[in-house]
């Protein structure tokens, strides 16, 4: 065996999973697999080497990240810190969870709800939350 899974990670975004398999010698490769209904994406190249597309293994590996996501929504998720369209300051760091639990710009401080988007006043740093 090449590769086996290690961690399945929930992403921000509707499906969006980190699928982490752990290599010989113990190093890590993480795929980001997205799943839309029935469509899988993911990128060929970010698998372990041996598993394809089309392999069982991966076959394998996406009926449990569907069983992971199918527990999630049974469980009613939690709400998440996202990026808004076309954003990155999440992604990037400039936007956490505050210790108020709300989003909170890592250089200034909390952030007000404008439009349904936390928007930071000073640097126009944006997020969803929800």
């Amino acid at each position: 065996m090449s590769a086996e899974l290690h961690r399945i990670e929930a992403l921000p975004g509707e499906g969006r999973y980190a699928v982490t398999f752990r290599l010989p010698g113990g190093t890590e490769q993480t795929a980001i697999v997205h799943l839309a209904g029935d469509h899988v994406e993911v990128a060929e190249a970010s698998l372990p080497p041996g598993p394809t597309r089309e392999s069982a293994v991966f076959a394998a590996t996406v009926a449990v990240v569907r069983a992971f996501a199918a527990a999630n929504d049974e469980a009613g998720g939690l709400p998440s810190l996202r990026d808004v369209e076309g954003g990155w300051d999440v992604g990037l760091g400039n936007v956490v969870l505050g210790d108020g639990g709300l989003p909170t710009c890592t250089a200034h401080g909390e952030m007000p709800l404008v439009e349904k988007i936390y928007t930071c006043a000073e640097c126009g740093a944006r997020a969803q939350f929800g």
